[in-house]
């Protein structure tokens, strides 16, 4: 009959495992990647000793942020284009590819193994020696925006990178003067991680002859992601490819040009090899952007037959050690679309 619902076109061919998620896709002579992160949150590194993990048999490779310095590599473009509370603009932090002079999270990427075997590469990045120096931590928004606090960048005053208001405060103050009641609400919405059934992972080939790279990755916005790779790593959008077949869930955190994604780029042109990285679920937890942690003061100003007369709140938001693409947009902008639902 015309128009029946025949069921979604994905789901025999999936249910039979014939989906083709990033893990999936091999390639002839491909080798595979692990990646050394930090094991604690703010340090300094004061070095960075490969060596005994470049003479393990099987290693074809050890990548630090000294190579991705000398490749140019930069940080993702951020979607923040319009000013915040008196113009303020805001501040952007470059997000290191690989960690060049300091961590700033535990999980943050500080050097790519790259072997004949995943196995061999985890156990050789095992050998390599970081000397840290702890940093102080802070890790609540509130402490983090007083005074004497810990500074996460120079640069960045307060740790507050951008403040953002909308609304008439005049009206606001106004219409709470004049309540007969205000109610008062604190809602503190804790950190999340997106957690998809397929965790992060790529496989990047490089075509020397046509100067082209092809990344396989589970992606939500594949230009988005090309975008952000181009401006990350100063390679042409023309020169990358990406490719997402069966993408295994996505809760926001799949548009990204993730770090990890630049590097293994760096990786496939050095070796002149398919180069496969897949993380493991303690990765996710770590290095996948997050979530929430945003902190709601409300009020709720009424008169004295209960009518609403005004609403004003402030959000806290903690960004973490660095910034995603969206960083604070989400939290600034679209709220003061709907804040009210009107």
């Amino acid at each position: 009959m015309s128009g029946k619902f025949h069921g979604r076109r994905e789901d025999h061919r999936l249910v039979t495992g014939r989906g083709r998620y990033t893990s999936d896709w091999n390639f002839p002579d491909q080798v595979y990647a692990h990646f050394l992160r930090s094991d604690r949150g703010h340090a300094e590194i004061l070095g960075v000793d490969v060596s005994e993990a470049l003479a393990t048999p099987g290693v074809l490779a050890v990548l630090t942020g000294a190579d991705t310095i000398a490749a140019g590599f930069g940080s993702a473009p951020s979607l923040i284009h319009y000013p915040g509370k008196d113009g303020m603009k805001f501040i952007t932090v470059h997000r290191e590819v690989l960690a060049e002079t300091r961590v700033r999270f535990v999980g943050q990427e500080v050097a790519l193994v790259v072997a004949t075997s995943h196995a061999i590469a985890q156990d050789a990045s095992e050998k390599i020696v970081v000397d840290y120096n702890d940093l102080p931590v802070v890790v609540d928004a509130e402490e983090a925006l007083k005074p004497g606090a810990p500074q996460l960048y120079d640069h960045v005053p307060n740790n507050l990178v951008f403040d953002f208001e909308y609304g008439s405060r005049e009206a606001s103050d106004a219409a709470f003067a004049s309540a007969a009641h205000v109610t008062k609400l604190v809602a503190d919405a804790p950190r999340i991680v997106g957690n998809p059934m397929e965790p992060k992972a790529a496989l990047v080939t490089y075509d020397a002859a046509k100067d082209v790279y092809d990344l396989y990755a589970p992606s939500q916005g594949m230009t988005m992601m090309r975008a952000g790779l181009s401006v990350g790593t100063g390679i042409p959008e023309s020169q990358l490819r990406v490719h997402a077949h069966d993408v295994g869930g996505g809760f926001g955190i799949r548009g990204e040009a993730y770090s990890e994604y630049c590097s293994l780029l760096l990786a496939a042109k050095k070796l002149g090899r398919p180069v496969k990285w897949v993380s493991t679920r303690s990765e996710t937890f770590l290095s996948d952007h997050h979530g929430r942690a945003a902190k709601l003061f409300g009020e709720l100003a009424l008169d004295k037959d209960g009518k609403f007369l005004g609403v004003r709140f402030q959000w806290i938001i903690n960004t973490g050690g660095y910034l995603s693409s969206p960083g604070p947009f989400t939290n600034t902008l679209p709220p003061s679309m709907h804040a009210v639902n009107v």
